[in-house]
């Protein structure tokens, strides 16, 4: 989900940004694989100095034996590798041998510094965000959703299912007009159960309200063959002012129609430094969130928040939402969110029949 171009002069500049901004990732990617290298190094010096330590102590303990004051070079040699071997030892028992070791593996078996650190910090979320790794403590005070990770699974199409007890699933898609024409006999015949549709988004430059140019086919197409339907909103709002225009708008727009799932606020930082929303503080987009979903739910609709790690973590007050229905977007094998969900989108590179090329693909969870 993303805004998108006014003028091919702003096109130009955008993709000289992108190019800019894509250097820049790859250099700060570096940074952090050098800054995680570095930690191993130092953990691994500060385990050698442990070892060190340990045999100077032995070389103590046994030149001051009072119950043998002398003793060859062989046998203290012998007794300062015996202390050697033992604390190596203490140190495998302690995990720490293992935990290097396997820190080392998986920073030589991967590309991505994040994915790495994951597995040695399961009780944080992990962000990268404004150069920095940001760790994020997974809170018993926020309700947590019941899927676990094993009960996921690839099936033949390349899509990921659920197979545990605790909801039966749908697969649904979004779109807008960044997926063209899209014949909606042949996604109805590839296992679709609804769509969530952009009806529109506010310019992140100049805040002007914008149309989704395919909406009406996109809506009218799904209905037509039998798939349900949502749509979703890209926010800007700056104000309570816009976040309750954006509501009416969308409410407006939607009238005709039968949307049967939910109408979703899709929440997140867009167009780098010139975001007009990026520089809210989490109360004022939080507050404004809540204006747009509450004036939807009063017209009767079903509401929803959509937004990825950032989102839920940097943007939004969590705590403040618990009652509100979120739809997740992390590209991964299980869901790395710990927290109540409703939907989660675990690709923006699926294949469906009916759509040329990328298109968003998401598991709803029915409970």
């Amino acid at each position: 989900m993303s805004d998108a171009p006014v003028s091919n002069s702003k096109r130009k500049r955008r993709k000289k940004r992108n190019n800019l901004n894509y250097i820049l990732e790859i250099i700060l990617c570096l940074i952090a694989l050098s800054a995680i290298t570095f930690s191993l190094i130092f953990l691994v010096k500060y385990r050698q100095i442990s070892e060190e330590k340990a045999e100077l102590q032995a070389r103590v303990d046994v030149y001051e034996d009072p119950e043998d004051p002398y003793l060859a070079r062989s046998e203290a040699d012998a007794l300062i590798a015996a202390e050697h071997d033992a604390a190596y030892e203490q140190g495998n028992a302690d995990g720490e041998v293992e935990v290097l070791n396997k820190l080392k593996n998986e920073l030589m078996g991967s590309d991505s510094s994040v994915e790495t650190l994951k597995q040695f910090y399961p009780d944080d979320l992990i962000v990268f965000d404004e150069n920095h790794f940001k760790f994020f403590p997974i809170l018993d005070s926020l309700v947590h959703h019941p899927f676990e990770d094993a009960d996921f699974s690839v099936s033949d199409k390349n899509r990921i299912v659920y197979n545990g007890s605790a909801a039966s699933t749908e697969t649904w898609i979004d779109v807008s007009k960044f997926q063209e024409k899209i014949n909606w006999g042949k996604v109805s015949d590839d296992g679709i159960d609804a769509a969530i549709i952009r009806v529109g988004y506010r310019g992140y430059s100049q805040g002007d309200i914008m149309d989704d140019e395919t909406f009406e086919d996109n809506i009218e197409g799904a209905l037509d063959n039998d798939i349900k339907a949502g749509v979703y909103f890209l926010t800007q709002a700056t104000s309570e002012a816009e976040a309750k225009e954006e509501a009416e708008y969308v409410l407006d727009r939607i009238e005709p129609y039968d949307i049967s799932c939910p109408v979703v606020i899709d929440v997140e930082m867009v167009g780098g430094d010139d975001g007009r929303g990026n520089q809210l503080s989490m109360e004022e987009r939080t507050k404004y969130v809540k204006i747009f979903l509450d004036t939807i739910k009063a017209a009767g609709y079903e509401t929803c928040i959509y937004g990825n790690l950032k989102t839920f973590l940097l943007m939004l007050d969590m705590q403040q939402l618990e009652d509100y229905s979120k739809w997740f977007a992390g590209y991964t094998e299980v869901p790395y969110f710990p927290y109540e969900m409703d939907m989660w989108q675990y690709t923006d590179t699926g294949s469906v029949s009916g759509i040329s090329g990328n298109v968003d693909i998401n598991i709803r969870f029915v409970r």
